[in-house]
C-alpha cells in the first residue's frame, strides 16, 4: 500500500510534468502563484481583492472620479505579503485578468515608482 509521501511525491512530480509541459507566458499570473508557493486560499484572496477593487473601480468611473490612487493603496495595503503589487498587477494584466483595473493600476504604480 502505498503511503501518503510517496503519494505526495508522485503528486508533485506529476505536477512538474504538467507545469514543463505546458506554455506558462500565457498564463503569467498563474507562473507567479507557482513561483511564489501560494495557497488555494491565499490565490482565492487575491482573487476577491481584485473583484472588490474592479467594483470600487466601476463606481469611481460611473461618477467621473479621476483619482484612483486609494485603488492602489488597497491593493498594495491587502495583497499576500508573499507578491510584489507591481508584479502582480502586470501578470494580471498581461493575463487579461480584471484588464481596465489593472491598466489603472499599473499607469500609476509606474508613476509613483
Amino acid at each position: 500500500m502505498e503511503t501518503i509521501e510517496e503519494r505526495v511525491a508522485r503528486l508533485e512530480y506529476y505536477n512538474r510534468l504538467t507545469v514543463q509541459s505546458i506554455n506558462l507566458r500565457s498564463y503569467p499570473f498563474y507562473s507567479l502563484v507557482m513561483e511564489k508557493h501560494l495557497t488555494e486560499e491565499e490565490v482565492e484572496g487575491v482573487l476577491s481583492l481584485c473583484d472588490v477593487l474592479q467594483q470600487h473601480y466601476e463606481v469611481y468611473v460611473d461618477r467621473g472620479y479621476t483619482q484612483f490612487l486609494p485603488l492602489l493603496l488597497h491593493f498594495a495595503g491587502m495583497l499576500s505579503p508573499k507578491l510584489k503589487p507591481k508584479a502582480t498587477i502586470q501578470a494580471l494584466l498581461a493575463q487579461d485578468l480584471y484588464r481596465d483595473l489593472m491598466l489603472t493600476l499599473d499607469e500609476l504604480a509606474q508613476r509613483y515608482e
